[in-house]
């Protein structure tokens, strides 16, 4: 049975960082501009339109330069820093799995609704396919390996990390909340009411919300942990005694009001014991590592990499 749980003012701010890797997005997009071009060629192929405004056209040619000069040099260090770390790890007999590869990426996805919705986010917002992820993750995972052979952490030093640290390891409660935002505290009242009634939350949301991220899903927000640090106290503890299907509100949220649904709890998967040591174990020594960053320098200085290629100027 749904219940109402009707709330006093409350401060919601919800804080979504998307870390956008100007490396790859550059790099699916220019492998073609920075190749060679092939001998039989001609000028009116190099001149063939990608785009046009009002009948002014911008070339392949054109729209080739451009990136060069916005990605061209970070792309070709890039593709060096590629060559020289698998030459390296070629040369130390190193390698990842492809089983290592996939428990990284189950790290990454983890706080999204779902695999898919991980892929697809990566998809619509960066234009990665899952195998340039994969790509680069295994790229990821190689480089540390060579960052922190021959650094030797012992059991004790994990035992004691996870002592000092239990809190982030322990199982979490996590909750799915959707909302509809109005503009005043009257209308929200109003919402209730009618949810009361029996409207549906989600149809309401799509027609009345002015979140316009969450609207078009129907006011879904997706997943969030108990206590998570970028929800205001009060939310989080009303949100923790609800039960699935109960709403509540109002809550005053970026210059309006909202009422919330729990439509679903889970709890956080626990990880494989091993696997969390394991990964104690990386963490604890990069800490002691040269930076990943200076060490592709230093490999690139070791073979010899440079990049002989002029490149525009931004």
């Amino acid at each position: 049975m749904m219940r109402t749980i009707r709330e006093g003012k409350t401060l919601w701010a919800v804080n979504v960082i998307l870390v956008l890797s100007v490396l790859l997005m550059g790099g699916l997009i220019l492998f073609r501009g920075l190749g060679p071009v092939p001998a039989d060629q001609t000028s009116s192929e190099e001149e063939e339109p990608v785009a046009s405004v009002n009948g002014e056209f911008i070339t392949e040619e054109e729209w080739s330069q451009e990136l060069k000069r916005r990605y061209g040099q970070d792309l070709l260090l890039h593709m060096l820093n590629r060559m020289v770390v698998f030459e390296e790890a070629k040369a130390r007999h190193i390698s990842t799995t492809p089983e290592e590869v996939a428990q990284e990426l189950l790290r990454n996805i983890q706080g999204y609704d779902s695999e898919e919705a991980y892929y697809q986010q990566m998809m619509t917002e960066l234009g990665l396919t899952r195998q340039d992820i994969e790509l680069e993750t295994a790229y990821r995972l190689v480089l540390e390996k060579i960052a922190t052979s021959g650094i030797d952490i012992s059991d004790q030093d994990i035992d004691q990390y996870l002592a000092q640290n239990s809190d982030q390891y322990a199982v979490m409660k996590q909750m799915k909340l959707s909302l509809i935002k109005v503009n005043s505290s009257e209308e929200a009242e109003k919402i209730m009411d009618e949810l009361e009634k029996g409207s549906d939350f989600s149809q309401m949301a799509r027609e009345r919300s002015l979140d316009m991220e969450s609207r078009s899903q129907g006011g879904k927000l997706g997943v969030v942990e108990e206590g998570d640090p970028f929800l205001p106290k009060e939310l989080m503890d009303t949100a923790s005694t609800l039960e699935i299907g109960d709403i509540a509100g109002p809550f005053l949220w970026e210059g309006g009001y909202a009422v919330i649904q729990l439509t679903d709890i889970m709890m956080e998967e626990k990880e494989d014991p091993r696997y969390v040591r394991e990964s104690i174990r990386k963490q604890l020594a990069l800490n002691e590592a040269t930076p990943l960053s200076q060490l592709e320098q230093e490999l690139r200085h070791k073979y010899q990499a440079h990049i002989m290629s002029s490149i525009p100027s931004s």
